[in-house]
């Protein structure tokens, strides 16, 4: 049976007089790769934000099961600051569109930072992870250069590394190759590929197709609702049948 590390009830988000989350019931699995689609406005950031915390729903329930050999659930819709500040340092790991990573310090040490916040790995544990992290990312040689002394996919790279050095229970991207050229998209979702098929639950909100691709199970967001969901096997390289797939599934949504 499929371990459930995500269960959201009813979930509603409300600005003002303005609804943006209808209601989402909707349960993520460990070991997802799980992709949220959808027009601009729909709600797709909205619902990242709220399901890792960052944002507070206005109704409904969110628990997360922790990575922990406990297994803790953690109601994340009631959870303390203290709590949710806990879960982001040790549980969740987040990439976003734009790297911010911290601009005086060298690709290495923003990723052994992230390390010593997690606070549950001597130092010697961050070193070796940090060195590990580097050459699986492909940045042996930007390692001691600032965040502006690279290239953006190199800058992007470095930021999935400091996402994933706490080994997060799930790890969220919201339109990590929003600002990517064509090379360091694939360079990057390349590395997520990686990540998901060493075992990494990873929840992405995006609005390409080739990035959505490498999902396994898709769902589609249309004003504040999940009207659909499509399920597709592990991604194992470019596939003319699965790219129809999605295209074909996609057209019902006028896509």
């Amino acid at each position: 049976m499929r371990e459930i590390i995500f269960q959201g009830t009813n979930m509603v988000k409300t600005y003002g007089e303005t609804t943006v989350l209808h209601g989402i019931s909707l349960e993520l699995y460990r070991g997802d790769f799980a992709v949220i689609m959808g027009s601009s406005g729909s709600g797709k950031s909205t619902f990242l934000y709220a399901v890792s915390g960052m944002d507070r729903l206005s109704g409904g329930q969110i628990f997360y099961k922790r990575k922990s050999s406990s297994g803790e659930m953690i109601d994340i819709a009631h959870a303390s600051e203290k709590e949710l500040t806990r879960l982001r340092a040790e549980d969740f790991g987040f990439v976003f569109q734009r790297s911010h990573l911290v601009s005086s310090l060298t690709l290495e040490e923003n990723i052994r930072m992230a390390g010593l916040i997690c606070g549950s790995m001597s130092e010697k544990e961050i070193w070796e992870k940090t060195d590990v992290l580097i050459r699986q990312m492909g940045l042996e040689k930007a390692k001691d250069r600032l965040p502006a002394q690279v290239s953006g996919g190199e800058a992007q790279r470095a930021a999935v590394a400091r996402a994933v050095i706490a080994a997060p229970g799930i790890l969220f991207a919201d339109e990590p190759t929003g600002a990517l050229n064509k090379a360091n998209t694939e360079e990057v979702l390349d590395l997520l590929t990686s990540l998901y098929v060493r075992g990494q639950s990873i929840l992405l909100v995006t609005h390409d197709r080739e990035a959505a691709l490498r999902g396994n199970r898709i769902l589609y967001l249309e004003d504040g609702s999940i009207v659909g969901e499509l399920e597709l096997s592990p991604y194992r390289g470019k596939d003319r049948d699965r790219e129809q797939k999605l295209a074909s599934w996609l057209e019902g949504f006028r896509w």
